[in-house]
Protein backbone atom coordinates (compact mmCIF):
# COMPACT_ATOMS: atom_id res chain seq x y z
CA UNK A 1 0.00 0.00 0.00
CA UNK A 2 1.19 3.27 -0.63
CA UNK A 3 0.95 6.07 1.73
CA UNK A 4 3.48 8.99 0.25
CA UNK A 5 1.06 11.95 -0.87
CA UNK A 6 0.76 13.00 -4.56
CA UNK A 7 3.86 15.33 -4.10
CA UNK A 8 5.90 12.80 -2.26
CA UNK A 9 5.26 10.63 -5.31
CA UNK A 10 6.18 13.23 -7.56
CA UNK A 11 9.10 13.94 -5.46
CA UNK A 12 9.94 9.51 -5.51
CA UNK A 13 9.08 9.04 -9.46
CA UNK A 14 11.63 12.41 -9.61
CA UNK A 15 14.38 10.94 -7.36
CA UNK A 16 14.05 7.27 -9.32
CA UNK A 17 14.41 8.87 -12.82
CA UNK A 18 17.66 10.50 -12.00
CA UNK A 19 19.13 7.56 -10.55
CA UNK A 20 18.52 9.20 -6.49
CA UNK A 21 20.61 12.38 -7.41
CA UNK A 22 18.64 14.71 -4.77
CA UNK A 23 20.41 17.45 -6.22
CA UNK A 24 18.88 16.65 -9.97
CA UNK A 25 15.91 15.42 -8.39
CA UNK A 26 15.25 18.66 -7.01
CA UNK A 27 15.75 20.85 -9.63
CA UNK A 28 13.08 18.43 -11.64
CA UNK A 29 10.78 18.73 -8.73
CA UNK A 30 11.09 22.61 -8.61
CA UNK A 31 10.52 23.17 -12.54
CA UNK A 32 7.38 21.05 -12.37
CA UNK A 33 6.15 22.91 -9.13
CA UNK A 34 7.16 26.07 -10.65
CA UNK A 35 6.83 29.39 -8.35
CA UNK A 36 4.63 26.53 -5.25
CA UNK A 37 5.99 27.27 -1.81
CA UNK A 38 7.96 25.10 -1.06
CA UNK A 39 7.24 23.85 2.87
CA UNK A 40 9.84 24.89 5.42
CA UNK A 41 11.46 22.44 7.66
CA UNK A 42 10.76 22.91 11.96
CA UNK A 43 13.53 23.10 13.98
CA UNK A 44 13.67 19.97 15.94
CA UNK A 45 10.71 18.53 14.28
CA UNK A 46 9.68 16.79 11.21
CA UNK A 47 6.86 17.61 9.30
CA UNK A 48 6.40 13.90 7.60
CA UNK A 49 4.27 11.57 8.13
CA UNK A 50 4.69 8.56 10.44
CA UNK A 51 6.72 6.14 8.89
CA UNK A 52 10.27 4.37 8.14
CA UNK A 53 12.23 6.09 5.48
CA UNK A 54 15.06 5.61 3.49
CA UNK A 55 17.58 8.45 4.01
CA UNK A 56 19.75 9.77 0.94
CA UNK A 57 21.79 12.47 2.59
CA UNK A 58 18.69 14.48 4.04
CA UNK A 59 15.98 13.33 1.23
CA UNK A 60 14.00 10.93 2.50
CA UNK A 61 11.75 8.58 1.12
CA UNK A 62 9.46 6.67 2.95
CA UNK A 63 9.28 2.59 2.92
CA UNK A 64 6.19 0.90 1.79
CA UNK A 65 8.41 -2.44 1.45
CA UNK A 66 8.50 -2.20 -2.39
CA UNK A 67 12.37 -2.41 -3.53
CA UNK A 68 14.16 0.67 -3.08
CA UNK A 69 17.63 1.47 -4.17
CA UNK A 70 20.19 1.21 -1.53
CA UNK A 71 22.82 3.31 -3.95
CA UNK A 72 23.23 6.98 -1.45
CA UNK A 73 21.65 5.43 1.23
CA UNK A 74 22.84 6.84 4.38
CA UNK A 75 20.66 5.34 7.43
CA UNK A 76 16.84 4.28 8.37
CA UNK A 77 14.85 7.29 9.68
CA UNK A 78 12.36 6.03 11.87
CA UNK A 79 9.51 8.95 12.63
CA UNK A 80 6.60 8.04 15.08
CA UNK A 81 3.99 10.35 17.22
CA UNK A 82 6.40 13.36 17.17
CA UNK A 83 9.92 11.33 17.60
CA UNK A 84 11.77 10.53 15.01
CA UNK A 85 15.77 9.71 14.58
CA UNK A 86 18.07 8.12 11.81
CA UNK A 87 19.53 4.73 12.80
CA UNK A 88 23.36 3.98 10.92
CA UNK A 89 23.15 1.10 8.86
CA UNK A 90 25.77 -1.16 10.88
CA UNK A 91 26.46 -1.40 14.28
CA UNK A 92 29.67 -0.30 15.89
CA UNK A 93 31.23 -3.24 15.64
CA UNK A 94 30.53 -7.36 15.02
CA UNK A 95 30.59 -7.96 18.59
CA UNK A 96 29.96 -6.47 21.44
CA UNK A 97 32.42 -3.42 22.82
CA UNK A 98 32.73 -1.59 25.80
CA UNK A 99 30.87 1.94 26.67
CA UNK A 100 33.78 3.70 27.76
CA UNK A 101 37.50 3.42 28.49
CA UNK A 102 37.11 4.71 32.10
CA UNK A 103 34.68 5.92 34.37
CA UNK A 104 32.75 9.37 34.40
CA UNK A 105 30.06 11.67 33.76
CA UNK A 106 28.17 14.12 35.08
CA UNK A 107 23.91 12.92 33.88
CA UNK A 108 23.14 10.16 36.14
CA UNK A 109 19.60 8.56 36.39
CA UNK A 110 19.37 5.81 39.10
CA UNK A 111 15.72 5.37 38.60
CA UNK A 112 14.45 2.70 35.98
CA UNK A 113 11.29 4.55 35.18
CA UNK A 114 13.04 7.68 34.94
CA UNK A 115 15.75 6.43 32.54
CA UNK A 116 13.31 4.37 30.77
CA UNK A 117 11.58 7.93 29.77
CA UNK A 118 14.93 9.49 28.88
CA UNK A 119 14.87 10.58 25.13
CA UNK A 120 17.86 12.61 25.33
CA UNK A 121 20.25 10.46 23.43
CA UNK A 122 22.33 13.49 22.29
CA UNK A 123 23.07 15.06 25.73
CA UNK A 124 23.53 11.49 27.30
CA UNK A 125 26.33 10.88 24.80
CA UNK A 126 28.14 14.15 24.94
CA UNK A 127 28.16 13.52 28.64
CA UNK A 128 30.86 10.85 27.93
CA UNK A 129 31.86 11.53 24.48
CA UNK A 130 35.19 12.27 25.71
CA UNK A 131 35.51 8.88 27.54
CA UNK A 132 33.88 6.68 24.78
CA UNK A 133 35.09 3.25 24.07
CA UNK A 134 34.57 3.77 20.03
CA UNK A 135 34.63 6.28 17.07
CA UNK A 136 31.73 8.48 16.12
CA UNK A 137 30.99 11.22 14.12
CA UNK A 138 30.23 14.66 16.02
CA UNK A 139 26.77 14.56 14.56
CA UNK A 140 25.55 10.79 15.77
CA UNK A 141 24.98 10.01 19.53
CA UNK A 142 24.02 6.53 21.35
CA UNK A 143 20.61 6.51 21.67
CA UNK A 144 19.50 7.06 25.07
CA UNK A 145 17.43 4.37 26.88
CA UNK A 146 14.08 5.59 25.73
CA UNK A 147 15.54 5.85 22.37
CA UNK A 148 16.28 2.28 22.51
CA UNK A 149 12.67 1.39 23.51
CA UNK A 150 11.54 3.52 20.30
CA UNK A 151 13.44 1.84 18.57
CA UNK A 152 12.48 -2.03 19.85
CA UNK A 153 9.12 -0.79 19.41
CA UNK A 154 9.47 -0.80 15.70
CA UNK A 155 11.96 -2.80 15.25
CA UNK A 156 10.08 -5.26 12.26
CA UNK A 157 9.65 -2.23 10.43
CA UNK A 158 13.05 -1.02 10.93
CA UNK A 159 14.90 -4.74 9.93
CA UNK A 160 12.57 -5.19 6.87
CA UNK A 161 14.30 -1.59 5.93
CA UNK A 162 18.01 -2.53 6.70
CA UNK A 163 17.21 -5.91 4.72
CA UNK A 164 16.09 -3.67 2.30
CA UNK A 165 19.20 -1.40 1.06
CA UNK A 166 21.90 -4.24 2.31
CA UNK A 167 22.42 -2.87 5.59
CA UNK A 168 22.79 -4.41 8.96
CA UNK A 169 19.79 -5.66 10.71
CA UNK A 170 19.66 -5.33 14.35
CA UNK A 171 20.64 -8.02 16.57
CA UNK A 172 18.69 -10.06 19.42
CA UNK A 173 20.82 -8.78 21.66
CA UNK A 174 22.05 -6.60 24.19
CA UNK A 175 22.84 -2.83 23.02
CA UNK A 176 24.11 -0.14 25.21
CA UNK A 177 22.20 3.10 26.15
CA UNK A 178 23.97 6.65 26.64
CA UNK A 179 21.70 6.47 29.68
CA UNK A 180 24.08 6.63 32.71
CA UNK A 181 23.49 5.35 36.47
CA UNK A 182 26.10 6.48 37.87
CA UNK A 183 30.45 7.11 36.95
CA UNK A 184 30.91 3.37 36.64
CA UNK A 185 27.20 2.17 35.45
CA UNK A 186 25.06 2.50 32.44
CA UNK A 187 21.81 1.28 31.14
CA UNK A 188 21.32 -1.69 28.63
CA UNK A 189 18.28 -2.99 26.87
CA UNK A 190 17.87 -6.78 25.52
CA UNK A 191 16.18 -6.32 22.38
CA UNK A 192 15.00 -9.83 22.44
CA UNK A 193 13.25 -9.28 25.31
CA UNK A 194 13.05 -5.71 26.11
CA UNK A 195 14.58 -6.04 29.35
CA UNK A 196 16.56 -3.39 30.84
CA UNK A 197 19.30 -3.10 33.62
CA UNK A 198 22.38 -1.18 34.08
CA UNK A 199 26.26 -2.86 34.13
CA UNK A 200 29.62 -1.75 34.23
CA UNK A 201 30.42 0.38 30.99
CA UNK A 202 34.43 0.05 31.37
CA UNK A 203 34.26 -4.04 31.42
CA UNK A 204 30.86 -5.07 29.88
CA UNK A 205 30.32 -5.75 26.13
CA UNK A 206 27.47 -4.92 24.44
CA UNK A 207 26.65 -3.87 20.67
CA UNK A 208 26.16 -0.16 19.87
CA UNK A 209 23.89 0.91 17.19
CA UNK A 210 24.35 4.81 16.76
CA UNK A 211 21.48 6.78 15.75
CA UNK A 212 21.52 10.86 14.36
CA UNK A 213 18.69 13.49 14.78
CA UNK A 214 16.07 13.46 11.69
CA UNK A 215 16.24 16.31 9.87
CA UNK A 216 14.98 15.78 6.01
CA UNK A 217 15.28 18.61 3.59
CA UNK A 218 11.19 17.42 2.53
CA UNK A 219 9.63 17.38 5.16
Amino acid sequence: MNNLSDRQNLRYELLKANNYDVDNAKKCYDFVAGDEPQSQSIAGTTKLADGIYIMYGKHAVLFTGQEVSAQGCTGIGVNFGGKSLILATEDISDNGIELTTQQGGTRFITNYHQAAEDMDGKAATDDIRDILNMGISDDEYIPSLGELYFILTHFTQINAALKAVGGEPLHDDWYWSSTQYSTTNAWFLFLTSGFASSGTKATYQFRVRPVSAFLPLNS
